[in-house]
Formats: structure tokens, C-alpha cells, sequence
């Protein structure tokens, strides 16, 4: 909360109470407050992308990718392998250049001494007995040697690991067999590759986590793709020419093909992860291809729209729109739990609900174990991706950034009008959260059609902070002043994000030029044993 402006308990038109100016966090795999704003708004973006497509004759389908686990499986390995690894920071990847140049002086030093002794064992060795002497001088420095290059080899295989690996997911949609070879000299036929035959022009990506009893952690991948258009321009001129029906052996060798770059390359990760493509079981859905891979066409715009909750399991329907976005509403089913599952179970158990009683499953220890390694696994990673340039073809405004998801969050707080509703300071606010009064609070500020009144929104609002001492920390405001309030309160949060982002850039600047630094100092290090062992041979 920002201590100029405070916060505003406003009642909006529908008579519903919102709380307006709370900093957001927007940490969609870790919050459940503001992931459930900002999976709806995705949600709802990405069905209007869906039934746009679909209504210009385009075709989509829903496919789902799953990897082989058990429990011995860490989430952050399943995921490296399924969503490629997270490219580290400017920060992670100067330490580590900076240390494998280290580590390569250090061996260079360690060679040219360990040339140097041989040269003074040979040397002082009598006739006929330095032979034997230069092998000792060598044995005796071999150990250090391998000791240091062992040190090299740490440090390289660390720098390795600051690059992003791609996973499962990018092969899908990389390599000449998908894209084609683009290149003057190829042939007409070996130019088009199946994405250019099935007319491929994007794809919404989910990523999902589900935690059992048996094995552990289930990560998969829900996609939304979209072909059978043609289109043309680079980057941001690109543009849908033609829509088409892709044919049923070209749909045949698209899947085909990424059920088999699916399977193989999840085996050469690890053979564990590899999944099932084939099934033996009678009457089976997947129709005998395994469960690594699932496809479903969505025939008509209705789906797009019907298939709306199919994440939440509502009773309103399924939706492909909500199998993508709404995460946080998913329940795992027997023995499994949603990552906001076990966290609501944690605070079950940590406020004295006895276990049996709690819904879920494992102790406490067992859960906040199981959060932990959540946290350090999903950190970094993008929950709900779009192929680049496809929100613009499909009319989508916005961004499917971190960034676009705070953006979110404030569009959804300012989406009604108001009736009226009160200001509360930075201390007022505090105190009623220090006492747990904020959603008695919030519900004060609710209203229906015979109680509207502002002075009585404001006696009841006045009536809960009172009760935490606060009651003074309150001032009644008309709708006008509330959407004035707000208004500074967006500007302020604006200003707020427009110098964050000064700030960013600014860091990557630096990072640069640190770079830059690195490999110079990189450089002299080398010059420098270069010299040292120049030094010691000519004596």
C-alpha cells in the first residue's frame, strides 16, 4: 500500500466491495488471491482468441503433454525436461564466466610449474638417469593438475547450466522436419516442413502442477494450437493471408510427429521420463497411442466458449480457455492436490485442524517440504505463454508478461463503477490485518439496492475499524471522490512501474558493461599466464 494515498473500501454499482490500492504481488504460481484475477482475465482472452480463429474458418486443437514420474523425481528436474530450463541472470552468468576464467589461469599456472619442475629435474638429473627423473617431476604434479582441471571442469559445467536448455516443449516447434528448410538451395519440397503444410500460426501454452501420494509431482503442459492459416510479414507486420482446412494425412504426420519428438527427446533426457505411446487397455481414450500425448479438436466456436470451465470443474461446462488458464481452480482429484490445495492445507494444519480433518493429504512437515521445493522449481517460469506475434494477429491487446500480469490486476480493480465508499490510511489498514478484520472489513462495504447509502457504508466500515482501535483512520467519500481516489492511486501505481522499469533496464546496462568488464579481466588473466609461462620456460 502506498502511505500517500492509503487504501479505498469502495461499493461498487452491483452493490459487491472491492479494496483498491493494495500492492499486488501478481505471482500467479504462488498467490492464490491474485492468480484467480489473473487467470480469469487469461481466460478470458484466450477464449476470444479461440472463437476468433475458429469464426474466420480457422482450426484449433487442445493438446495436453505429460511426462513419465515417480517419486524420486525433483519438480525442478521434470520441469527442466519438459519446459527447458531458466536462462540465469546477468549477475549468475558474470560469477560464473568469471570463475571458469579463474579456474583456466589457475590450470595454465599449475601446467607451466609442473613443466618448469621437469625441466629443473631434468637439469640436475645425471647422465643417463634424467629420463627417469623428468617422469617423476611429472607424477609428482600430476595430482595437482587433476586436481585443477577437475576445478575447470566444475566451473565450465556450471557456466553450462547458466545458458537455457530447451526442453521438450521447444523441440516441438524447432528443426527441419517441423519448420522446413529455408534455405535458396533447398528444393521446393524439402522448403515446406509441417508446420507450412498444416498452416500453423501459433500456440497459447499452459504449463500445470499437480502433487500426489505415490508419485510425487506431475507437471504437464496443456497448448492451445492454431492452424490452417497462411500468413505473411516478419514480427510485428505479420499477418493471416489465408485461412485454410488442413487435410487429415497432413493433421496424421503433424501429430505423429510431435508424439514421436515428444517421447524421444523426454528419453534422451532421462529414460525414466519417457512416456507411454502405445496402450493395451480395452476402450481406452487415447485409442492405443499412450498417454504422453493427447490431441482434441475443438470443432465449433461454442466449444471454445462451452469448454470456458473446464479447469474450474464447475457445473457450467469445460472450457479449453480455462483447461489453460484457470490452474488455481483445478482440484487434483483423489490423492493428488493443486499446489494452492496443499497451501490451503498447510494453513489448515498450522491453525490446529488435526490432520484427518484437513482436506489433502501429508503432514505439515511433509507439505511445507513438498512447498519449498514448489517455489524453488517454479520461480522464473512463465505460467501462460503465447507463440510471439499471435495476440496481434487475433486482435489481443496486451502483453503475457509478468508485467501484463499486474496490468491485470488493476484493470480488473477498476472494471466497475462506484457508489461510493471510504479512504483508509496505511495505519488504519494495518491495524484490522494485525487482528484479522479485513474481510469483515471488505464485507462492511457491501451493499444491495435498499442500502446504499453513503454515511451508512461509511457507520459500518467505521464500526469494524473500531474494534481494532481505528476507527478515526477512516474518511467517507461520494462515487466521485472514489473514482478520483483511484484515479491517483493508478497514476501512482503507473509512475511506480514506469520507473521500475528505468530501473531494470538500467541493471541490464550495467550487466552489460560488467560483462564487457568480465571478459576484458578475462582476457588479461590469460595474458598474464601466458606470460608467467613464457617466464619460467625461458629460465
Amino acid at each position: 500500500m502506498d502511505p500517500a494515498t492509503g487504501a479505498l473500501l469502495a461499493q461498487t454499482a452491483e452493490g459487491h466491495s472491492v479494496v483498491l490500492g493494495l500492492m499486488r504481488c501478481a505471482r500467479i504460481w504462488f498467490c492464490p488471491v491474485c492468480s484467480a484475477t489473473i487467470r480469469h482475465k487469461r481466460a478470458e482472452e484466450i477464449t476470444r482468441a479461440v472463437v476468433e480463429w475458429l469464426q474466420r474458418g480457422g482450426t484449433a486443437y487442445l493438446v495436453t503433454l505429460t511426462a513419465r514420474h515417480d517419486y524420486r523425481d525433483e519438480l525442478a528436474d521434470l520441469m527442466d525436461a519438459i519446459q527447458g530450463s531458466r536462462a540465469a541472470t546477468p549477475a549468475e552468468i558474470t560469477k560464473a564466466r568469471t570463475a571458469e576464467a579463474e579456474a583456466k589461469a589457475k590450470l595454465a599456472e599449475t601446467e607451466a610449474a609442473a613443466r618448469s619442475a621437469a625441466n629443473a629435474a631434468r637439469i640436475a638429473a645425471p647422465k643417463g638417469q634424467k629420463r627417469a627423473a623428468v617422469a617423476a617431476a611429472r607424477a609428482e604434479s600430476a595430482g595437482g593438475i587433476a586436481k585443477v582441471a577437475a576445478e575447470l571442469a566444475e566451473a565450465r559445467a556450471v557456466l553450462g547450466q547458466t545458458r537455457r536448455q530447451a526442453g521438450a516443449y521447444q523441440r516441438l516447434i524447432t528443426g527441419g522436419t517441423w519448420a522446413g528448410d529455408k534455405r535458396e538451395k533447398a528444393s521446393d519440397a524439402a522448403a515446406e516442413g509441417i508446420r507450412d503444410r498444416i498452416g500453423y500460426i501459433g500456440m497459447i501454452r499452459a504449463t500445470e502442477v499437480t502433487v500426489g501420494t505415490v508419485n510425487l509431482w506431475h507437471p504437464h503442459i496443456h497448448a492451445i494450437v492454431l492452424v490452417g492459416g497462411r500468413t505473411e510479414g516478419e514480427r510485428a507486420a505479420k499477418h493471416v493471408v489465408e485461412v485454410f482446412e488442413p487435410g487429415a494425412d497432413q493433421l496424421q504426420e503433424w501429430e505423429g510427429h510431435w508424439r514421436a519428438v515428444w517421447t524421444s527427446h523426454l528419453e534422451r533426457t532421462n529414460p525414466k521420463y519417457r512416456p507411454s505411446d502405445e496402450c493395451s487397455i480395452p476402450d481406452c481414450k487415447c485409442d492405443g497411442k499412450g498417454h504422453g500425448v493427447d490431441f482434441k479438436r475443438l470443432e465449433t466456436a461454442a466449444d471454445a466458449e462451452e469448454l470456458g470451465e473446464y479447469i474450474a470443474k464447475t457445473q457450467d461446462g469445460k472450457s479449453p480457455a480455462q483447461e489453460l488458464a484457470r490452474g488455481d481452480l483445478k482440484t487434483a482429484g483423489k490423492d493428488n492436490m493443486t499446489p494452492f490445495e496443499m497451501l490451503f492445507r498447510i494453513g489448515d494444519l498450522t491453525g490446529g485442524v488435526a490432520e484427518d480433518d484437513a482436506p489433502g493429504h501429508g503432514s505439515l512437515a511433509w507439505c511445507l517440504a513438498r512447498w519449498h521445493e514448489y517455489e524453488r522449481a517454479m520461480s522464473g517460469r512463465r505460467a501462460i505463454e503465447w507463440t510471439r506475434y499471435l495476440r496481434p494477429m487475433l486482435g489481443i491487446v496486451g502483453e503475457d508478461t509478468e508485467e501484463g500480469d499486474a496490468d491485470l490486476l488493476a484493470e480488473a480493480d477498476a472494471a466497475s463503477e462506484f457508489r461510493g465508499g471510504v479512504a483508509v490510511t496505511d495505519r488504519g489498514w494495518a491495524a484490522v490485518t494485525k487482528l484479522g478484520l479485513d474481510l469483515a472489513a471488505t464485507e462492511a462495504a457491501e451493499g444491495t439496492d435498499a442500502n446504499t447509502d453513503p454515511a451508512a457504508l461509511t457507520t459500518r466500515v467505521r464500526d469494524v475499524f473500531g474494534m481494532a482501535g481505528a476507527a478515526a483512520e477512516v474518511r467517507q467519500l461520494d462515487s466521485q471522490e472514489v473514482a478520483d481516489a483511484y484515479a491517483a492511486i493508478l497514476e501512482s501505481n503507473a509512475e511506480r512501474r514506469q520507473e521500475a522499469a528505468a530501473r531494470r533496464l538500467r541493471e541490464e546496462e550495467n550487466a552489460a558493461e560488467e560483462h564487457d568488464a568480465d571478459e576484458a579481466a578475462e582476457r588479461a588473466i590469460q595474458t598474464i599466464a601466458r606470460r608467467r609461462v613464457a617466464a619460467r620456460n625461458a629460465t
